[in-house]
């Protein structure tokens, strides 16, 4: 009696139709990134969110000046001056992420600088900040600054009184497998009267 072969697309068939959890202890998936077309949630290290992977933070990192480290949660307290470079993009990973969330004010004329030299922000990177007017129906009224992906290599935080960047401020770096992204929104401080001039540049 002759042996039957199953082939590999009727294989790949069946393994789909599983409806099951899959024990993946000890497992290493190497290669491209995984592309799911739902959510996807690790219970290790990170967690895959709609296309995005978000690292499980723990705990937060006080941020000083010097190298910020991706997958990490930063707050800044430091209302001096900063600067603080991101991890090289060749030594980055399609997916990394650093959260920086500001507790302290920004003195005024004082610069926290993100960034690192020759290696430009997407040109999807933007920072909205508070341009110093106000609506009866909206609160602050906000402008934003766009990184144009060829000569913006830092993001610059400037401090102004009663402009911010103020506590509350938030920026998410997300690397895309080429350059770091980022997406900056900042509070205003005092009575908000003065417009924010914070801004991508190449220094």
């Amino acid at each position: 009696m002759g042996s039957k072969r199953v082939g590999l697309a009727r294989i790949e068939a069946m393994i789909e139709a599983l409806k099951r959890d899959l024990d993946l202890t000890s497992t290493t998936i190497s290669g491209s990134p995984v592309l799911t077309t739902g959510n996807l949630t690790a219970t290790g290290q990170t967690r895959l969110y709609s296309g995005q992977v978000v690292p499980l933070w723990t705990s937060k990192t006080l941020a000083a000046s010097g190298a910020l480290s991706a997958n990490k949660w930063y707050f800044v307290q430091t209302a001096t001056a900063l600067t603080m470079t991101l991890p090289a993009a060749a030594a980055s990973t399609r997916g990394d992420v650093i959260f920086v969330e500001y507790v302290n004010v920004i003195n005024d004329g004082v610069t926290h600088k993100y960034g690192t030299s020759g290696e430009m922000f997407g040109a999807q990177s933007s920072v909205v900040r508070p341009d110093g007017s106000t609506g009866s129906a909206v609160g602050l009224i906000y402008t934003i600054d766009m990184a144009d992906g060829t000569n913006d290599d830092f993001l610059n935080l400037i401090g102004l009184t009663n402009g911010g960047p103020g506590v509350g401020s938030h920026l998410t770096f997300a690397f895309n497998g080429t350059v770091w992204i980022v997406h900056a929104v900042l509070t205003s401080t005092g009575t908000a009267a003065a417009a924010n001039a914070s801004v991508f540049a190449a220094t």
